[in-house]
């Protein structure tokens, strides 16, 4: 998951170096070559034109990319939400099940002790 990530990182600063290196050179190129005012500034509009649709068109793919992500982490997140509720039920019912167990024992000795005495010996006294 985290080298898809870095790959889809590293893609997405190439497309960025892509459109920032075109637009460069498109306006140096536009710039260089002699043409009147008008045409230069025609030029100019219809390029930046084309730009601006070629980012809107890569920040809805990028978008859509970064949804499909958001989902597929909000599936995982669940998944793993519930295989560790599934593992704290199991240890809260794990550890009722151990203090009853201990309640029982300690029951059954209280009850063996009051019957006995302290001592295990029966309450009768020795005539003289």
């Amino acid at each position: 998951m985290e080298n898809e990530n870095n790959q889809q990182a590293r893609s997405s600063n190439m497309m960025k170096g892509v459109l920032i290196g075109g637009a460069i050179g498109a306006a140096a190129a536009v710039l260089m070559t002699p043409k009147s005012g008008k045409e230069m500034r025609e030029t100019i509009r219809r390029k930046s034109t084309e730009l601006s649709t070629a980012a809107r068109e890569r920040a809805a793919t990028l978008a859509d990319q970064a949804k499909e992500k958001a989902g597929d982490v909000g599936v995982m997140v669940n998944e793993i939400g519930r295989t560790a509720a599934n593992k704290v039920a199991s240890a809260a019912e794990q550890t009722a099940n151990v203090f009853q167990s201990m309640k029982r024992a300690e029951e059954g000795v209280n009850s063996n002790v009051s019957s006995t005495g302290t001592n295990g010996a029966s309450h009768e006294r020795s005539q003289p």
